[in-house]
This record gives structure tokens, C-alpha cells and sequence, in this order.
């Protein structure tokens, strides 16, 4: 059985920094695919960058998932320190 603590500022300002992260991961996808596709628009031979286009899918996807995490985690009340 999971103790569960009353859930207090700290958790609630960690909920809406969970929400923003969770917000933020298909912003960086989405603007990570416009730049690729405008680049290639007006230069088709474009370099793509792939290794720094990829870290920052990478860094989108933790995010996401971070936010989830930080959501939960903090839905349950679980304390801080």
C-alpha cells in the first residue's frame, strides 16, 4: 500500500512545471520538424544537422515524459525533500 501525504504548494508549483514539460515536448518536436522542412524548401541540398535535430527530439521526448513523471509524482502528495 502507498502512503500518501496531503498534497501542498511545493507539489503544486512542480504539477505546473510537470504540465509545461509535458506542453513543451511537442513544441520542440514541432519546431524542430519546421526548421528541417523550411531549410529543405529553400535549399533542397541542404545539410540537415541530423546529430543536433536529433538531440533535440531527444531532449523533447525527456521532456515529455519528465513532465508525466513530475505529474504524477507530485499527484500522489509525495513529499519534496
Amino acid at each position: 500500500m502507498m502512503l500518501m501525504h496531503p498534497i501542498e504548494t511545493g507539489n503544486i508549483v512542480l504539477i505546473v512545471m510537470g504540465a509545461l514539460l509535458v506542453l513543451s515536448g511537442p513544441v520542440i518536436v514541432y519546431r524542430t520538424v519546421r526548421g528541417v522542412l523550411m531549410k529543405r524548401r529553400e535549399d533542397p541540398n541542404a545539410k540537415l544537422q541530423l546529430f543536433s535535430n536529433g538531440i533535440n527530439v531527444l531532449i523533447a521526448v525527456v521532456f515529455f515524459f519528465a513532465g508525466i513523471l513530475f505529474i504524477i509524482n507530485n499527484l500522489r502528495g509525495n513529499p519534496l525533500a
